[in-house]
């Protein structure tokens, strides 16, 4: 809490620095502050993509101090965040001349280089820096640097490499510690990971963000107890760390635990402003339990906070179409379509709710839709032509499915569908010589034919053929 309150006092007297700084340029007159106020002026704008005041406040600041490297340095990453690069690089050049040693030259002028892509030009300057410091803070953040420019290839294994580097310099800095989490889920070296979080919590015990990826490497290895068994040291050394319980959440989810993973997606509520996720994944653990009332009231927490967040009301008509509560499922899914047309899931759940009040014209228009986004997918071929045959329209049904043929040649599936939708015509010919070619492709998948028409289990004819075709064991 003490820290919280520091951290709250000095942003309050970072706002009064800024004020101070933009009533005096406003009524014109001459600005003086100290080289730190300056800086944190500049770094304000900088933070805020706002370079052009940026840009003021350093000439106003070499005007007072003309023979400081670091706003030099400062106009030089402004230059370079407009991408001005040869001109970052002039600026960078007069610094190096009034300090030649200074670390943020050799990060500035790298990150320049980095962004035009010149990326052995980069690694050579954070070498260059490497040589010259001689600060542990300032070896960290070279090899943070040095992590940016392999990330920027695609090159997570030298990424992981470079982020334990500057964690070898400063065990506490946070960036690496983060940005080591997210590549272990890339390069899925999760035991290594565990080996070096661990090396790291024997140095630094207390270190709730090494726990915290100690968490996530076994959660990366299925060694659930131990993950939370991590995450419990997270929430013991800071019990304000929402992430930690969201995680220990996700693990119980995993688990089907949902009661357990409600009270950790709870506890996470409590502690940061709603949010629309955490509102969403308490609202599937509801779900999950059968309690389907208070996952809508979950769910509309959840479109409080975002009104146009589709993925809730999709889960809503889904909780309506569990109940068998249609009307309201149809006008919930119709809101989510409205809000994403493109989602399958969404369409499909709609048309699913359509056909559970027979308007099977509305479905067709909806799988018709579904086909035309996603026309690779062998099921939504199915689907369709079930459509047609449920509105009776046996021709396009047929077409649809000689066509499927084709496309998936040797797909058993489509030909006992079409063998049942030729006994439901009543062409049992068809239907017979369907059934045959669908049992020579795979016996086994010939249990479909009676799940979509449970008359035929009395077919003594159908049952004949199936038994001609009984593979001997």
């Amino acid at each position: 809490m003490e820290n919280n309150e520091m951290e709250e006092s000095e942003f309050g007297e970072l706002i009064d620095l800024i004020k101070q700084y933009e009533d005096a340029v406003q009524a014109k007159q001459s600005v003086f502050f100290e080289e730190d106020s300056f800086e944190q002026i500049i770094q304000f704008y900088l933070d805020s993509r706002e370079f052009n005041k940026a840009m003021k406040v350093i000439d106003s600041a070499l005007e007072q101090y003309p023979f400081s490297a670091n706003f030099f340095i400062k106009k030089g990453e402004v230059l370079a965040n407009q991408k001005y690069f040869k001109e970052a690089l002039e600026v960078l050049g007069e610094a190096e001349r009034l300090d030649p040693n200074n670390i943020g030259l050799f990060l500035i002028r790298a990150d320049v280089y980095l962004w035009d892509g010149a990326y052995i030009l980069a690694k050579e300057e954070v070498e260059r820096g490497l040589a010259a410091a001689t600060e542990n803070e300032d070896f960290s953040e070279l090899y943070l640097e040095m992590a940016d420019i392999w990330e920027d290839q695609e090159k997570y294994w030298e990424v992981m490499d470079n982020l334990k580097l500057a964690l070898k310099y400063d065990p506490e800095n946070e960036e690496a510690l983060n940005r080591l989490w997210f590549c272990t889920e890339l390069t899925e070296k999760f035991e290594d990971s565990i080996k070096f979080h661990l090396a790291l919590i024997d140095e630094r015990p207390y270190s709730y963000l090494a726990w915290f990826n100690l968490g996530h490497a076994y959660a990366g290895l299925k060694m659930y107890d131990k993950s939370i068994e991590a995450f419990s040291y997270v929430i013991a050394i800071d019990d304000t760390f929402e992430p930690a319980y969201t995680c220990s959440g996700d693990i119980r989810y995993i688990e089907e635990d949902y009661n357990a993973a409600l009270v950790f997606y709870l506890d996470a509520i409590k502690l940061i402003k709603p949010n629309k996720d955490l509102y969403l994944k308490a609202a599937e653990c509801f779900e999950k339990m059968g309690d389907m009332g208070k996952a809508r009231g979950y769910l509309r927490k959840a479109i409080a906070v975002d009104p146009y967040f589709d993925e809730a009301f999709y889960r809503i008509g889904e909780t309506y179409l569990s109940e068998e509560k249609f009307g309201k499922a149809i006008s919930s899914f119709e809101r989510a379509v409205k809000l994403n047309k493109e989602n399958i899931d969404y369409l499909a759940s709609l048309a699913e709710a359509y056909i559970s009040i027979e308007e099977g014209e509305k479905a067709l228009l909806l799988f018709e839709r579904i086909f035309q986004l996603d026309p690779q997918n062998k099921q939504n071929w199915i689907n369709l032509a079930t459509a047609y045959f449920n509105v009776e329209n046996y021709r396009k049904a047929f077409q649809v499915l000689v066509e499927a043929e084709q496309k998936y040649e040797g797909s058993a599936d489509i030909y006992y569908i079409k063998s049942v939708f030729y006994f439901e015509v009543g062409n049992r010919h068809e239907a017979l010589i369907n059934l045959e070619r669908g049992l020579l492709l795979n016996f086994e998948e010939h249990v479909v034919i009676f799940e979509m028409e449970d008359s035929l289990l009395k077919d003594s004819v159908v049952l004949q053929v199936i038994e001609q075709y009984r593979p001997l064991n």
